[in-house]
């Protein structure tokens, strides 16, 4: 009894100072955090309910001890952020003077591994994958988004769409903030809020990234996922792919669009093109060279066949779209990369291999194809919307657009060479948008830096200050 009472609390100490350990490390550097993550400590914040079954509930609790969401800037205070709020009040209302644009719907379709492998150094396609969204891209508003995570990371740009927050001004303890910081929130802001009713849409578990609670602290009216609010027209799969389809989820976005006529906003993220890529596909056309192996080829080949299908399915998207009355806005993009590209090296290609395609399409609205940047941001979308839509917008997103517009992007992991969306790294990347070049805030101007400091300092208000600006800039 006396040796099983010492053993046992041996085991709960070493627990402990080994989920200390990890805490601590979190807020010195990432070497410490890969230490303690080689030791068998795995914080999987993307599934908290995994984390409490894969390391125990005493080594979790220490993972979500305390995380460090941003340092607190400089002359934060209920006086510094009054004076921001009346700048920026300024600018929205002298924007609002020529912004006359309808009202509309918003869909945000957020497609899972999205990306263009043409671009990708070393390799050759026998065949565009992408033409029909190349064309949208070319003839339309879209480009570029730089994305946070290299084959994974998905809710991560999904949090930085929706709330136009940048996690390159998080601390670098803060990977996840679906599951480190919305869900204990007790105030947060989203696109969603600035309309009537709103709805999410995930054709898998909701409890993935907790977006069950993370919706419901964004004041989402609806989550619908699998097993709740699909139905089995809208679950079908191609050939061997385990997850529903594109042409599936697009047809319960279309029956809901017709049938829900109160959702304004809708937030979409699909499944498809997820990985793994294992040969789902048997009529797939698609053959790639280069110095890779049997396995990576493989693996490049299912993936563009299943990119193309979704090209396919964007265009039966948008067709249908077209026939609807109402209007009707979308913001397409790219959440990452998949990491199937072996031979690349990250370091060297880091900016190229974070770059995915994005676009903005509304089926009745004439859009100001001079009011976007083609290079961007995911921060950047909801602002991006507005302005070429010619909605009227608020003093937050009257920042965002200086931010978008005067500031190189600001990224985190753009740099790394790792995939693991769970692991601390990199702090903030500044990339120009003009030639896909690092830089520092050393080399911005002074008014540059205002503007940054402007950004943070909103964005510390939001997340982890007393919230004295935010009903009043997002209103």
């Amino acid at each position: 009894m006396r040796i099983s009472r010492i053993v046992g609390v041996t085991v709960i100490l070493l627990t402990a100072i080994c989920g200390y350990g990890f805490f601590n490390a979190q807020k010195k550097d990432t070497l410490s955090y890969k230490v303690a993550h080689a030791m068998g400590n795995n914080p999987l914040y993307l599934n908290p309910e995994i984390a409490v079954e894969t390391n125990g509930p005493i080594v979790n609790f220490f993972n979500n001890m305390n995380i460090q969401v941003m340092d607190k800037p400089d002359r934060y205070s209920k006086a510094t952020m009054a004076k921001l709020v009346a700048r920026y009040t300024k600018i929205s209302r002298d924007e609002n003077k020529t912004r006359t644009g309808k009202k509309q719907k918003v869909v945000f379709i957020l497609s899972e591994s999205f990306s263009d492998p043409t671009k990708v150094p070393g390799i050759r396609l026998n065949h565009d994958p992408i033409p029909y969204t190349r064309n949208v891209i070319r003839n339309g508003v879209g480009g570029n988004m730089i994305s946070d995570g290299y084959g994974g990371g998905t809710a991560n740009m999904e949090y930085q769409a929706l709330t136009g927050l940048s996690l390159g001004n998080f601390s670098a303890t803060l990977p996840t903030p679906y599951t480190q910081l919305v869900v204990h929130q007790t105030k947060t802001f989203s696109i969603n809020n600035l309309f009537s009713r709103s709805m999410a849409i995930h054709p898998y578990e909701g409890t993935l990234y907790s977006r069950k609670a993370v919706f419901k602290k964004m004041q989402f009216n609806e989550f619908n996922y699998l097993k709740h609010g699909y139905t089995k027209p809208y679950i079908k799969t191609i050939d061997k792919n385990p997850y529903v389809s594109d042409r599936a989820v697009y047809k319960n976005l279309i029956n809901t669009l017709k049938s829900n006529k109160n959702s304004d906003f809708i937030q979409l993220s699909t499944m498809q093109n997820h990985m793994p890529y294992s040969n789902y596909y048997k009529n797939n056309r698609f053959k790639v060279t280069g110095n890779i192996s049997a396995k990576e080829k493989a693996m490049i080949e299912t993936y563009a066949q299943g990119i193309n299908y979704t090209d396919s399915d964007n265009r039966y998207l948008l067709k249908q779209l077209k026939k609807m009355k109402q209007n009707i806005t979308v913001v397409f993009y790219g959440d990452h990369l998949p990491s199937i590209y072996n031979h690349v090296n990250l370091e060297k290609y880091g900016v190229a291999m974070h770059e995915t395609p994005y676009f903005i399409w509304s089926n009745h609205l004439s859009l100001r194809k001079t009011a976007y940047q083609s290079m961007i941001g995911t921060y950047s979308f909801a602002n991006e919307m507005q302005q070429v839509t010619n909605t009227q917008t608020t003093p937050y997103y009257a920042l965002l657009k200086e931010v978008t517009e005067k500031l190189p992007i600001i990224a985190s992991k753009v740099s790394t060479t790792s995939a693991d969306p769970n692991l601390p790294s990199g702090g903030m990347n500044l990339i120009n948008r003009e030639n896909g070049a690092f830089t520092s805030v050393s080399k911005l101007t002074t008014k540059q830096k205002q503007l940054l400091k402007d950004y943070q300092l909103v964005q510390y208000d939001f997340t982890a200050g007393k919230h004295y600006a935010l009903s009043r800039m997002t209103r």
